[in-house]
């Protein structure tokens, strides 16, 4: 566990390093997540207004959840249709945010606007890759819902071994504009050869990102005894750093895929990563011994 945080410490150190070198990528998950939000509240409402009837009883002081409510078609296709919008706005930016990201590593100067514009040209190939994603991700909650425990060990599984096979995709979609099946078999080939095909996580950015975010408790603690104000205070606080932190851990995320992407084609490293970092960054399981 402890060589775990290491190494995760030591790619995050380096994927800092390439991050702050150029602090306008920050700006990509935010906006990401202004464009994700704005979607999702609009879809939201939407779907409250068009499903009001399934989902609210009309009582004489207002609406209140119905009980029992089950899934629709209509409903389905509007959960479908969420998925799909969540997940093009979320790739649409990653795909910018890993184009400014890769050009920086080999030494250029490309912009945000540069990364805007080659996400814009691949904008339908980031659609079909929605699609994609969303039907997955569809067929998992589906999945997950049929049966409580043997579904969720199948999704479970399913989701693993998707979610390595995809793993490269943003970077295929960024640098080689290819359309979903082909970016998807693209990036699990690129995978497979840099690290194998039986692996175990050789490192946690959310475990890194989770103890960085212990530090936000502590002025809400201070806070609550102190009344009122101070309280508000500390939640205005421990809000603000969450927030900050998501843009950084979304940006750094972003530049360490670049770079995963640039070994996984040439075998070299790039940016001030260590080659033995990259190569080690997903490991080979090791067989027990009998």
């Amino acid at each position: 566990m402890m060589d775990r945080i290491l190494r995760s410490w030591d790619l995050l150190q380096q994927s800092f390093a390439v991050l702050f070198s150029d602090m306008e990528m920050l700006w990509l998950p935010v906006y990401s997540a202004l464009a994700s939000g704005a979607a999702s509240l609009l879809l939201l409402s939407g779907g409250a207004l068009i499903f009001a009837n399934q989902l609210f009883v009309p009582t004489f002081g207002g609406l209140r959840p119905r009980a029992g409510v089950h899934m629709t078609q209509g409903m389905w296709a509007w959960t479908f249709l969420f998925y799909v919008v969540n997940f093009f706005v979320v790739v649409f930016f990653n795909v910018a945010l890993v184009s400014v990201a890769g050009d920086r590593l080999t030494g250029g100067r490309a912009t945000v606007n540069d990364g805007l514009r080659i996400a814009w040209q691949r904008k339908w190939k980031i659609l079909q890759w929605a699609l994609l994603a969303a039907t997955v991700g569809m067929v998992l909650r589906g999945l997950e819902d049929k049966s409580k425990f043997l579904g969720r060990i199948a999704a479970g599984i399913f989701g693993t071994a998707w979610s390595l096979a995809c793993y490269l995709v943003v970077p295929v979609l960024a640098a080689e504009g290819l359309g979903p099946a082909e970016a998807l078999a693209r990036s699990a080939e690129l995978f497979t050869r840099a690290w194998g095909e039986q692996l175990s996580g050789g490192f946690s950015f959310g475990l890194i990102f989770t103890l960085l975010g212990l530090p936000a408790l502590m002025p809400l603690f201070l806070g609550w005894n102190a009344g009122p104000g101070a309280r508000l205070g500390g939640i205005v606080v421990m809000v603000v750093y969450l927030l900050l932190l998501s843009v950084v851990s979304s940006a750094a995320k972003g530049v360490f895929i670049a770079a995963l992407y640039h070994y996984a084609v040439t075998k070299q490293a790039t940016g001030g990563f260590s080659l033995d970092d990259l190569s080690g960054a997903w490991q080979p399981k090791t067989p027990y011994l009998v």
